[in-house]
Protein backbone atom coordinates (compact mmCIF):
# COMPACT_ATOMS: atom_id res chain seq x y z
CA UNK A 1 0.00 0.00 0.00
CA UNK A 2 0.59 3.59 -0.38
CA UNK A 3 1.92 4.98 2.75
CA UNK A 4 0.15 8.46 3.29
CA UNK A 5 3.14 10.66 3.62
CA UNK A 6 4.19 9.16 0.08
CA UNK A 7 4.40 11.88 -2.61
CA UNK A 8 2.21 10.36 -5.68
CA UNK A 9 1.52 11.89 -8.98
CA UNK A 10 -1.98 10.42 -10.75
CA UNK A 11 -2.05 10.59 -14.67
CA UNK A 12 -5.49 9.62 -15.83
CA UNK A 13 -5.53 7.55 -19.08
CA UNK A 14 -6.82 7.43 -22.44
CA UNK A 15 -8.33 4.79 -23.96
CA UNK A 16 -10.76 3.05 -21.76
CA UNK A 17 -14.02 3.85 -23.27
CA UNK A 18 -15.74 2.54 -20.60
CA UNK A 19 -13.88 2.39 -17.11
CA UNK A 20 -11.80 5.07 -15.31
CA UNK A 21 -7.79 4.01 -16.15
CA UNK A 22 -5.61 6.31 -13.62
CA UNK A 23 -1.72 5.92 -13.71
CA UNK A 24 -0.50 6.10 -10.25
CA UNK A 25 3.30 6.78 -10.17
CA UNK A 26 5.55 7.03 -6.65
CA UNK A 27 9.26 6.78 -5.96
CA UNK A 28 8.85 2.66 -6.07
CA UNK A 29 6.22 1.59 -7.70
CA UNK A 30 4.57 2.27 -11.20
CA UNK A 31 0.77 1.00 -11.13
CA UNK A 32 -2.48 1.45 -13.27
CA UNK A 33 -5.39 1.69 -11.28
CA UNK A 34 -8.74 0.51 -12.96
CA UNK A 35 -11.76 2.27 -11.43
CA UNK A 36 -14.89 -0.18 -12.88
CA UNK A 37 -18.24 1.27 -14.33
CA UNK A 38 -21.37 -0.22 -12.97
CA UNK A 39 -23.07 -2.63 -15.32
CA UNK A 40 -26.51 -4.43 -15.81
CA UNK A 41 -28.00 -6.71 -19.16
CA UNK A 42 -26.39 -8.64 -21.02
CA UNK A 43 -23.45 -7.87 -23.24
CA UNK A 44 -21.33 -9.40 -25.81
CA UNK A 45 -18.33 -7.59 -24.36
CA UNK A 46 -19.49 -7.38 -20.28
CA UNK A 47 -17.32 -5.69 -17.27
CA UNK A 48 -16.27 -8.26 -15.23
CA UNK A 49 -13.99 -6.79 -12.33
CA UNK A 50 -13.38 -9.67 -10.01
CA UNK A 51 -13.29 -12.18 -13.29
CA UNK A 52 -10.11 -9.73 -14.39
CA UNK A 53 -8.60 -9.73 -11.00
CA UNK A 54 -8.74 -13.59 -11.24
CA UNK A 55 -7.61 -13.62 -14.42
CA UNK A 56 -4.45 -11.55 -13.52
CA UNK A 57 -3.62 -13.38 -10.67
CA UNK A 58 -3.49 -16.88 -12.99
CA UNK A 59 -1.43 -14.88 -15.05
CA UNK A 60 1.15 -13.76 -12.93
CA UNK A 61 4.31 -14.42 -13.68
CA UNK A 62 3.75 -15.62 -16.97
CA UNK A 63 4.61 -12.68 -19.12
CA UNK A 64 1.65 -11.81 -20.46
CA UNK A 65 -0.36 -9.93 -19.07
CA UNK A 66 0.07 -6.93 -16.51
CA UNK A 67 1.41 -7.78 -13.38
CA UNK A 68 -1.34 -8.17 -10.39
CA UNK A 69 -0.94 -5.73 -7.45
CA UNK A 70 -4.46 -5.91 -5.66
CA UNK A 71 -7.82 -5.85 -5.83
CA UNK A 72 -11.30 -3.70 -4.12
CA UNK A 73 -14.27 -5.32 -5.10
CA UNK A 74 -17.23 -3.40 -5.43
CA UNK A 75 -18.98 -2.33 -2.02
CA UNK A 76 -22.08 -0.67 -2.15
CA UNK A 77 -21.92 2.50 -4.19
CA UNK A 78 -18.07 2.05 -4.04
CA UNK A 79 -16.72 0.98 -7.34
CA UNK A 80 -14.89 -2.02 -7.74
CA UNK A 81 -10.75 -0.72 -8.23
CA UNK A 82 -8.34 -3.20 -9.23
CA UNK A 83 -4.17 -2.27 -9.48
CA UNK A 84 -2.02 -3.80 -11.07
CA UNK A 85 2.11 -3.27 -12.71
CA UNK A 86 1.98 -0.40 -15.35
CA UNK A 87 3.43 -1.94 -19.06
CA UNK A 88 5.90 0.15 -20.71
CA UNK A 89 5.74 0.60 -24.33
CA UNK A 90 3.33 1.68 -26.98
CA UNK A 91 0.61 -0.30 -28.94
CA UNK A 92 1.11 -3.35 -31.12
CA UNK A 93 1.56 -2.25 -34.61
CA UNK A 94 3.51 -4.98 -36.38
CA UNK A 95 4.87 -8.66 -36.22
CA UNK A 96 2.55 -11.07 -35.79
CA UNK A 97 4.27 -14.29 -34.80
CA UNK A 98 4.91 -12.54 -31.59
CA UNK A 99 1.53 -12.07 -30.92
CA UNK A 100 0.76 -15.64 -31.80
CA UNK A 101 3.44 -16.83 -29.97
CA UNK A 102 1.44 -14.89 -26.31
CA UNK A 103 -1.18 -16.61 -27.55
CA UNK A 104 0.09 -20.28 -27.52
CA UNK A 105 1.43 -19.72 -24.01
CA UNK A 106 -2.17 -18.02 -22.78
CA UNK A 107 -4.13 -20.92 -24.13
CA UNK A 108 -2.00 -23.75 -22.33
CA UNK A 109 -2.51 -22.62 -18.95
CA UNK A 110 -5.06 -24.14 -16.86
CA UNK A 111 -7.95 -22.34 -16.00
CA UNK A 112 -11.38 -23.05 -14.47
CA UNK A 113 -13.95 -21.44 -13.06
CA UNK A 114 -14.62 -18.47 -15.82
CA UNK A 115 -17.71 -17.69 -17.44
CA UNK A 116 -18.46 -20.34 -20.94
CA UNK A 117 -18.90 -18.42 -24.08
CA UNK A 118 -20.56 -20.70 -27.08
CA UNK A 119 -17.82 -22.93 -28.94
CA UNK A 120 -20.45 -23.86 -31.88
CA UNK A 121 -21.60 -22.19 -34.91
CA UNK A 122 -25.16 -21.86 -33.51
CA UNK A 123 -24.96 -20.69 -29.84
CA UNK A 124 -22.02 -17.97 -31.50
CA UNK A 125 -25.45 -17.00 -34.27
CA UNK A 126 -27.75 -17.18 -31.88
CA UNK A 127 -25.95 -14.08 -29.99
CA UNK A 128 -25.71 -12.47 -33.24
CA UNK A 129 -29.55 -12.59 -33.46
CA UNK A 130 -29.75 -10.98 -30.12
CA UNK A 131 -27.34 -8.04 -30.61
CA UNK A 132 -29.52 -7.35 -34.20
CA UNK A 133 -32.38 -7.31 -32.91
CA UNK A 134 -30.71 -3.30 -31.68
CA UNK A 135 -29.62 -1.86 -34.65
CA UNK A 136 -30.74 -0.72 -37.52
CA UNK A 137 -33.32 -2.38 -39.61
CA UNK A 138 -31.64 -2.11 -42.76
CA UNK A 139 -28.18 -2.57 -41.37
CA UNK A 140 -29.84 -6.05 -39.90
CA UNK A 141 -31.45 -6.89 -42.68
CA UNK A 142 -28.12 -6.54 -45.06
CA UNK A 143 -26.16 -8.54 -41.99
CA UNK A 144 -28.71 -11.67 -42.35
CA UNK A 145 -28.43 -11.98 -45.81
CA UNK A 146 -24.89 -13.13 -45.37
CA UNK A 147 -26.02 -15.51 -42.38
CA UNK A 148 -23.95 -18.59 -42.50
CA UNK A 149 -25.37 -22.14 -42.60
CA UNK A 150 -22.70 -24.24 -41.85
CA UNK A 151 -23.19 -26.08 -38.40
CA UNK A 152 -19.79 -26.43 -36.20
CA UNK A 153 -20.74 -28.50 -33.06
CA UNK A 154 -19.54 -26.85 -29.81
CA UNK A 155 -15.98 -28.14 -28.97
CA UNK A 156 -14.84 -29.83 -25.73
CA UNK A 157 -11.50 -28.57 -25.54
CA UNK A 158 -11.97 -24.80 -23.37
CA UNK A 159 -8.87 -22.65 -22.47
CA UNK A 160 -8.88 -19.32 -21.23
CA UNK A 161 -9.61 -16.39 -23.16
CA UNK A 162 -9.25 -12.99 -23.32
CA UNK A 163 -12.32 -12.62 -25.87
CA UNK A 164 -11.29 -8.82 -26.91
CA UNK A 165 -7.82 -9.51 -28.09
CA UNK A 166 -7.76 -6.78 -30.69
CA UNK A 167 -4.52 -5.29 -31.97
CA UNK A 168 -4.54 -2.09 -29.40
CA UNK A 169 -5.24 -4.24 -26.38
CA UNK A 170 -1.46 -5.31 -27.19
CA UNK A 171 1.57 -3.86 -25.59
CA UNK A 172 4.78 -3.67 -26.90
CA UNK A 173 7.67 -2.42 -24.86
CA UNK A 174 11.07 -3.72 -22.63
CA UNK A 175 9.56 -6.51 -21.34
CA UNK A 176 8.52 -8.09 -24.96
CA UNK A 177 4.23 -8.13 -25.75
CA UNK A 178 2.10 -8.01 -23.38
CA UNK A 179 -1.93 -8.53 -23.76
CA UNK A 180 -3.91 -5.57 -21.79
CA UNK A 181 -7.46 -4.92 -20.69
CA UNK A 182 -8.73 -8.52 -19.11
CA UNK A 183 -12.26 -6.86 -18.20
CA UNK A 184 -14.50 -9.99 -19.51
CA UNK A 185 -12.34 -13.01 -19.74
CA UNK A 186 -14.03 -16.43 -20.34
CA UNK A 187 -13.52 -20.22 -21.35
CA UNK A 188 -14.02 -21.41 -24.60
CA UNK A 189 -12.38 -22.49 -28.04
CA UNK A 190 -8.70 -20.92 -28.95
CA UNK A 191 -10.50 -19.94 -32.31
CA UNK A 192 -12.24 -16.69 -30.70
CA UNK A 193 -9.26 -15.31 -29.63
CA UNK A 194 -7.58 -15.80 -32.81
CA UNK A 195 -10.47 -14.53 -34.46
CA UNK A 196 -10.30 -11.17 -32.83
CA UNK A 197 -7.03 -10.50 -33.29
CA UNK A 198 -7.23 -11.42 -37.20
CA UNK A 199 -10.26 -9.85 -38.06
CA UNK A 200 -10.13 -6.67 -39.91
CA UNK A 201 -13.26 -5.17 -38.58
CA UNK A 202 -11.59 -5.77 -35.04
CA UNK A 203 -8.45 -4.08 -36.18
CA UNK A 204 -10.14 -0.80 -37.83
CA UNK A 205 -11.72 -0.26 -34.21
CA UNK A 206 -8.23 -0.13 -33.01
CA UNK A 207 -7.58 2.41 -35.65
CA UNK A 208 -5.05 -0.19 -37.79
CA UNK A 209 -5.56 -0.97 -40.87
CA UNK A 210 -6.23 -4.89 -41.73
CA UNK A 211 -3.45 -7.52 -41.66
CA UNK A 212 -1.96 -7.94 -44.98
CA UNK A 213 -1.93 -11.81 -46.30
CA UNK A 214 1.43 -11.86 -45.09
CA UNK A 215 0.96 -10.83 -41.84
CA UNK A 216 -2.07 -13.34 -41.59
CA UNK A 217 0.17 -16.24 -43.22
CA UNK A 218 3.14 -15.30 -40.25
CA UNK A 219 0.22 -15.24 -37.77
CA UNK A 220 -1.06 -18.90 -38.65
CA UNK A 221 2.46 -20.23 -38.83
CA UNK A 222 3.86 -19.41 -35.66
CA UNK A 223 0.03 -20.20 -33.55
CA UNK A 224 0.90 -23.72 -35.04
CA UNK A 225 -1.56 -25.98 -33.56
CA UNK A 226 -3.41 -27.47 -36.48
CA UNK A 227 -6.54 -28.52 -34.35
CA UNK A 228 -7.20 -24.72 -33.25
CA UNK A 229 -6.41 -23.41 -36.73
CA UNK A 230 -9.01 -26.08 -38.17
CA UNK A 231 -11.57 -24.61 -35.73
CA UNK A 232 -10.64 -21.05 -36.88
CA UNK A 233 -11.56 -21.98 -40.45
CA UNK A 234 -14.82 -23.49 -39.70
CA UNK A 235 -16.07 -20.80 -36.85
CA UNK A 236 -14.96 -17.84 -38.83
CA UNK A 237 -18.17 -17.23 -40.44
CA UNK A 238 -20.11 -17.33 -37.61
CA UNK A 239 -18.00 -15.29 -35.57
CA UNK A 240 -17.44 -12.35 -38.48
CA UNK A 241 -21.42 -12.35 -38.46
CA UNK A 242 -21.68 -12.20 -34.49
CA UNK A 243 -19.14 -9.17 -34.66
CA UNK A 244 -21.25 -7.66 -37.18
CA UNK A 245 -24.05 -7.74 -35.24
CA UNK A 246 -22.13 -6.14 -32.62
CA UNK A 247 -21.20 -3.32 -35.17
CA UNK A 248 -24.46 -2.99 -36.56
CA UNK A 249 -25.91 -2.50 -32.65
CA UNK A 250 -23.17 0.06 -31.59
CA UNK A 251 -23.04 1.99 -35.05
CA UNK A 252 -26.76 3.07 -34.16
CA UNK A 253 -26.12 3.58 -30.46
CA UNK A 254 -23.49 5.89 -31.33
CA UNK A 255 -25.05 7.44 -34.36
CA UNK A 256 -26.42 11.12 -32.41
CA UNK A 257 -23.29 10.82 -29.65
CA UNK A 258 -20.73 9.89 -31.08
CA UNK A 259 -20.68 10.38 -34.64
CA UNK A 260 -17.18 9.47 -35.38
CA UNK A 261 -17.26 6.57 -33.49
CA UNK A 262 -20.50 5.41 -35.41
CA UNK A 263 -18.73 5.49 -39.05
CA UNK A 264 -15.79 3.64 -37.52
CA UNK A 265 -18.40 0.85 -36.44
CA UNK A 266 -19.86 1.48 -39.70
CA UNK A 267 -16.85 0.26 -42.00
CA UNK A 268 -16.41 -2.43 -39.48
CA UNK A 269 -19.95 -3.73 -40.38
CA UNK A 270 -19.08 -3.28 -43.94
CA UNK A 271 -15.78 -5.41 -43.78
CA UNK A 272 -17.77 -8.13 -41.73
CA UNK A 273 -20.30 -8.02 -44.69
CA UNK A 274 -17.27 -8.40 -47.34
CA UNK A 275 -15.70 -11.20 -45.03
CA UNK A 276 -19.11 -13.21 -45.44
CA UNK A 277 -19.50 -12.37 -48.81
CA UNK A 278 -15.93 -14.17 -49.25
CA UNK A 279 -16.67 -17.12 -46.97
CA UNK A 280 -19.52 -18.13 -49.49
Amino acid sequence: MIAPSQDVELTSLQGGYWNDVVRVQGDDFDWVAKIFAAQTGWRLFPILPDEEARALLLLKGHGIAPEFVEYHPRVGELPAILIYEWVEGGEWTTGTAQVADLFRRQHTIPAEGFREVPTGTLGIVEQGERLLEQADSHDAARLRRERPAARVQPSPRRCLLHTDAGTGNFIVGPQGIRLIDWQCPALGDAAEDLFTFLSPAFQVLYSHEPLTAAERTEFLEAYDDPQVLARLTALEPALTYRFGAYCAMRRLELEDSDPTGSARYARALALSIADLEAYR
